[in-house]
């Protein structure tokens, strides 16, 4: 059995008020700290730059990631 979705339609996240939109919002903010702290953390741990490049890779996690803002 199927479940009908009514009134799925994509919103702009920016013009987008609702609680879910907020708490997406959010969690990017969580994951883009998360993600930084973990790109740092490889960098460290790394022998070279070809190492934690790959390394980054496997956890799909985008080199630029590790800058701080």
């Amino acid at each position: 059995m199927t479940w009908a979705r009514h009134g799925s339609s994509v919103t702009d996240p920016a013009t987008d008020t609702s609680y879910l939109a907020g708490v997406k919002a959010e969690e990017k903010i969580h994951r883009d700290v998360q993600e930084g702290r973990a790109a740092r953390t490889v960098a460290q741990h790394s022998s070279d730059a070809t190492e934690c490049r790959e390394l980054l890779d496997m956890l799909g996690i985008p080199a630029e990631a590790g800058r701080r803002q």
